[in-house]
């Protein structure tokens, strides 16, 4: 810059009273201060995002938090429009960071408008919130954080304010007296919470060894609890633990090398060769070792491991249909029922609406452009972090610098086993916020004002977004957490309240539609089998439940679980009021979510049951056989096939699903349902040594039920052991003299 542009940009600076952006100073007016301090205090209140949970709200665990974010991103957004206006130094300064996640998040809305269900990927569902709205409030966080926030100090409050709410969160947890709170805490699950401690692990990491004097104590002790709870919660979760032992080996690693070859010395830079090759030495002998292979064993042989690895599989089969731009934000659940692994429910997990891997989560949804353009966020910032090593002003920069690569590869390796919510994702974006002002520091510092343009396109351009952000916090937030508020009540109503309820849940925000109808079919095929019910009022109810269902499914007609819960409220209304259109629609209906997921039992299930109300038992059978055959291992087809024999009356082959059930794993030995069902069965088949069994279960469980023992000495009787029968007889008798006729009738005739 030569000396004229200086003089003139001095001159300008002194005329508009600039100074640094980020710092309160004497030469401030009280408009810019209280922008800022909105901003600000904004900002620390949206740090306890994590802590939010209001059990009147559907799925407590995310809605509020989400609402509580997405409205303060809201207010503190507008506050930084109305400061754009007035102050020019405060527009936005794109980096190639700020590009790489704009590039993404233009590459999600593109592949959503192209995708299979755009209403669903902007709006997401209660269970998630994690569509495009949240996304363009994160990245509004992103913005407002990066062009506001430009001195040091400001940033380490920040990020102080967000490891006191880490601890915050830990002493909840450890001290809580409510049960749910004591695996997650505010966080619903481990993994959400492993994944929010870790980012504050890693600030407090980065800051401990960054600072001195008094501050580094509060950095190191908050690590203690933090650390403490990653690894001994109730649920301790392997991927993010994993993911904290190699992002600390990293961060000393990288620290180690960066000293030996930074040192101008030979023979140290040939010392911090020979470390790498030791480590990849190390690595490589490690792996071949039986410990190694154990552990590796035991992962693979998890449950959880199996889960995901059907799952992933699936992923890809689902990318291989839309390569480029993937299936579109949120719109996981419509591929999962198309590519459905019949061996999925061995694993304990029948739904998936995420692949719990990042990068089949991203390559789904978005495609290989969308996984390319997320990539290059976590590239881009790793590069400007990695081109300050070159002229560090501070010594201690070092560890932040470096902690905060490690603190990336950290977020993506954990991300290897589970997916974003609300929590996380607010800490990624204060992190790449973080990550924005590290590369930019030196740069603010030597440029205050720059060439922003004119106020009128500001002016034009704030007007437009300040009543975008009003409108967004009305219908986008506001309407949201009334609907889900309004679901959980409609579920506690009297019939008569129910309906009118329910209907307003739904129609009141669209993110309503689709989990708001089916909750009302669910309840009202549950309450079409309560004694007392008031037949003209249920079907009142079934009928509007059935009205929104459709109306969800003309939205969103390549949504398998609508079809399918729709099919079983139709067999429900037959059943219970015998109306039969709705056996009928019930088969088409179930057909057509066949068509959707043709490898899933669940709608083999429910077609098995529409055949037998429909008196078609052959059919009802080869619809059971069928969901059999889809996976031979998974115990649930084969019990239920057991009913389904048992209504047919094929009592022998009932029994041997029943033994074939246990076999592959269901535990209806626990169960004085299905053990009642078994006996039944058994009965009818006059088997009186299994009967022996089946009973000493069912009074296993319920040893004061007076029924099952006199039952068992009827099988005792039937297998000449008549003291065990007469044993048996007098202790049922003891527990209920109503039996007293029949049971001293039984007595004498039992031989002497």
């Amino acid at each position: 810059m030569g000396k004229r542009s200086r003089e003139k940009q001095e001159k300008r600076m002194q005329q508009e009273d600039v100074s640094r952006p980020g710092l309160v100073s004497r030469g401030r007016g009280s408009k810019e201060k209280i922008y800022l301090s909105i901003i600000e205090w904004g900002t620390y209140l949206i740090l306890l995002t994590p802590l939010i949970i209001n059990k009147d709200f559907f799925f407590p665990y995310v809605v509020p938090k989400t609402i509580f974010f997405r409205i303060l991103v809201d207010i503190i957004f507008i506050a930084y429009l109305l400061l754009i206006v007035a102050f020019p130094r405060y527009r936005p300064k794109l980096n190639a960071l700020s590009w790489s996640i704009i590039v993404f998040f233009t590459v999600s809305v593109i592949a959503s408008v192209f995708g299979v269900n755009f209403i669903r990927s902007f709006w997401s569902v209660f269970e998630r919130m994690t569509g495009l709205l949240t996304f363009a409030h994160l990245f509004a966080f992103f913005l407002v954080l990066t062009s506001v926030f430009k001195e040091r100090k400001y940033w380490e409050r920040i990020l102080t304010v967000s490891i006191s709410i880490g601890i915050i969160l830990v002493f909840y947890i450890s001290n809580s007296t409510d049960p749910t709170a004591r695996g997650a805490g505010t966080l619903g699950n481990t993994s959400f919470m492993s994944a929010y401690l870790l980012f504050n692990i890693f600030f407090a990491v980065a800051f401990f060894f960054g600072k001195k004097g008094w501050s580094k104590l509060f950095y190191g002790f908050s690590l203690i609890p933090m650390v403490w709870l990653l690894f001994f919660s109730q649920e301790p979760t392997r991927g993010a633990i994993g993911a904290f032992w190699g992002g600390l080996f990293l961060f000393v690693f990288s620290y180690a090398l960066f000293k030996l070859f930074s040192s101008g010395k030979r023979n140290l830079k040939m010392v911090g060769v020979g470390l790498i090759l030791f480590v990849v030495l190390f690595a490589t002998v490690f792996s071949q070792t039986s410990f190694f292979k154990s552990k590796i064993k035991d992962i693979s042989e998890s449950t959880s491991w199996q889960a995901r690895e059907v799952v992933w599989n699936m992923s890809f089969q689902s990318w291989k249909e839309k390569p480029w731009l993937g299936w579109g934000e949120e719109n996981f659940n419509v591929p999962f029922a198309k590519y459905y692994d019949p061996s999925l429910p061995i694993s304990g997990d029948i739904w998936y609406d995420r692949a719990h891997n990042i990068v089949f989560d991203v390559l789904v949804t978005s495609g290989i452009i969308g996984l390319l353009s997320y990539l290059s966020i976590f590239i881009v910032a790793v590069v400007g972090l990695s081109k300050l090593f070159k002229n560090l002003k501070r010594r201690n920069d070092l560890f932040i610098i470096l902690g905060m690569i490690s603190l990336l590869a950290v977020y993506f390796a954990q991300n290897i086993w589970v997916f974003d919510m609300v929590s996380s994702y607010m800490m990624f974006f204060l992190s790449l916020s973080f990550i924005y002002f590290l590369i930019e520091e030196e740069r603010n510092k030597m440029v205050a004002e720059g060439n922003f343009g004119g106020k009128i396109p500001y002016i034009f351009i704030s007007a437009i977004l300040v009543i975008v952000a009003l409108l967004t916090i009305y219908f986008g937030n506001v309407k949201p957490a009334q609907a889900s508020k309004c679901l959980v009540k409609s579920l506690y109503l009297s019939l008569e309240e129910m309906i009118p309820s329910f209907k307003k849940a739904i129609n009141t925000s669209p993110i309503g539609r689709n989990e708001g109808s089916e909750q009302f079919s669910r309840k009202m095929s549950e309450l079409a089998y309560s004694s007392g019910i008031d037949k003209k009022l249920l079907k009142e109810g079934l009928d509007s439940a059935e009205s929104e269902i459709k109306q969800a499914i003309e939205k969103s007609p390549k949504d398998f679980r609508l079809y399918l819960v729709l099919g079983k409220q139709y067999d429900n209304t037959y059943n219970v009021l015998g109306d039969t259109e709705a056996i009928v629609l019930a088969e088409e209906t179930l057909k057509k979510a066949k068509e959707l997921s043709p490898k899933n039992q669940q709608t083999y299930w429910e077609l098995a049951q529409n055949s037998l109300y429909s008196g078609q038992g052959e059919k009802a059978l080869s619809y059971m056989q069928k969901s059999i055959d889809l996976e031979p291992k998974f115990s649930t087809s084969y019990w239920y096939a057991a009913l389904v024999c048992r209504v047919l009356g094929k009592y022998d082959l009932s029994w041997e699903y029943m033994q074939n059930a246990k076999k592959f794993g269901y535990d209806w030995e626990n169960s004085v349902d299905d053990l009642e069902k078994i006996i039944d069965v058994n009965q009818k088949l006059a088997n009186d040594q299994e009967l022996i069994s089946l009973y000493a279960f069912a009074i296993d469980l319920e040893p004061n039920n007076a029924q099952f023992k006199a039952a068992m000495a009827v099988a005792y009787a039937n297998l000449g052991q008549f003291d065990k029968a007469r044993e048996m007889a007098l202790e049922a008798l003891k527990l209920n003299p109503d039996f007293a006729t029949e049971l001293e009738g039984f007595l004498n005739q039992l031989p002497k």
